[in-house]
């Protein structure tokens, strides 16, 4: 019966010894962390420039819907874009400015820019950011006119302000 005493303590008295982890056992859980992050990042980065490209363009939408209210409500079209921040209609009694805010252009930076040039349709927009109103033609573009870069995806090579 003594024997299998001792064989007892040894093992307890071993595994009170080891309260760390080894280097393999640390090196292999970096390792699965490295190939689980290498896979999964660039698809989350892919989503970033997608949903960027596409609030871009819905709000390109959306100031065009505007100007078209304006035409229908005022029966001309806003000499510039900030009229249309200022100048209200009625809707059902209720007043209301035909946009609240200039809504922002996510192909410049991250932050949105939410800048405006009035231009005529013989100028060419600055391609500063923002978005450029031509104004005899009553339409509203991008304001970046360079070629998307490879970071932009399937989108690479296309100009925001053809939109």
């Amino acid at each position: 019966i003594q024997p299998n005493q001792d064989n007892k303590s040894v093992k307890e008295s071993n595994m009170r010894q080891r309260k760390g982890f080894t280097l393999i056992e640390i090196l292999i859980v970096i390792t699965i962390i490295a190939i689980l992050a290498t896979t999964i990042i660039p698809n989350f980065i892919g989503f970033d420039v997608e949903a960027r490209i596409a609030a871009t363009q819905t709000n390109l939408s959306s100031i065009r819907t505007r100007i078209t209210l304006f035409r229908a409500k005022e029966g001309r079209y806003p000499d510039t874009l900030d009229e249309m921040l200022t100048a209200q209609y009625d809707d059902m009694g209720v007043k209301r400015a035909y946009l609240d805010r200039i809504p922002p252009e996510l192909v410049t930076s991250k932050k949105g820019l939410s800048t405006i040039e009035n231009i005529s349709s013989g100028d060419s927009p600055s391609g500063k950011g923002g978005w450029a109103y031509i104004t005899d033609k009553a339409d509203v573009v991008v304001n970046v006119t360079e070629p998307l870069s490879s970071k932009w995806g399937s989108y690479a090579g296309q100009k925001p302000n053809e939109w």
